[in-house]
C-alpha cells in the first residue's frame, strides 16, 4: 500500500471500526510521548551549562578590556570640543595633539599646543599642557583645570598631580 493509495475498505468493514488497533497500541503510544517530552529537557539540561558559561565568558572579556585608570580613551565629543574651546578662550593657544586618560572620576588630558613663533621647537615645555577635565555623573563636563607641568620626564605619567 503506498502513501497516496486509496484505504482497503475490506480491512475496515471487517473490525467494524475506522482504525483498529489493541491496547497495547495504546500504551506504546504514551511511552513514546513521554520519551519525546523527557527529550527536550534533556537538552534543555546539556544546553543551558554552555549557554551559562558562554554568557560568563563574553562576559568577563567586556570587563577585562573595559579601560582602566592611566589608559587612553575617547571621550564624549562635547567633552573634546570643551577642551579645545577652553585651549582657545583660557590659554589662547591651538592644539596639535591631544590625548586623553581615564582617571578615577576625570580626565587628565595631555596636549601639545602649534608652536608659537618664538618657539620654533615642538617639544619645548612652552608647548605642553597638562589638564584636568572633572566629570559628571552624566559624563559631561564638570571642570577644566592646567596642571602645572612635571619638573622631569619620568614625572610625566597619566592621572599624577590631579
Amino acid at each position: 500500500m503506498g502513501l497516496f493509495d486509496e484505504p482497503d475498505e475490506s480491512v475496515a468493514a471487517e473490525s467494524g471500526t475506522d482504525a483498529a488497533f489493541d491496547e497495547e497500541s495504546k500504551i506504546r503510544l504514551f511511552e513514546t510521548q513521554r520519551r519525546e517530552s523527557a527529550g527536550g529537557w534533556d537538552y534543555l539540561k546539556k544546553f543551558l551549562p554552555v549557554a551559562v558559561v558562554a554568557i560568563l565568558l563574553v562576559g568577563g572579556a567586556i570587563w577585562y578590556m573595559q579601560p582602566g585608570i592611566g589608559s587612553a580613551v575617547k571621550p564624549a565629543k562635547a567633552t573634546e570640543d570643551s577642551v579645545y574651546d577652553y585651549m582657545n578662550r583660557t590659554e589662547h593657544r591651538s592644539v596639535r595633539e591631544i590625548t586623553f586618560y581615564n582617571c578615577d572620576g576625570w580626565y587628565w588630558v595631555r596636549i601639545l599646543a602649534e608652536p608659537r613663533s618664538s618657539v620654533q621647537v615642538v617639544d619645548h615645555p612652552a608647548n605642553q599642557y597638562r589638564l584636568r577635565v572633572d566629570r559628571n555623573a552624566d559624563d559631561t563636563v564638570g571642570g577644566i583645570r592646567t596642571l602645572p607641568l612635571p619638573a622631569a620626564k619620568e614625572d610625566d605619567k597619566p592621572c599624577s598631580g590631579g
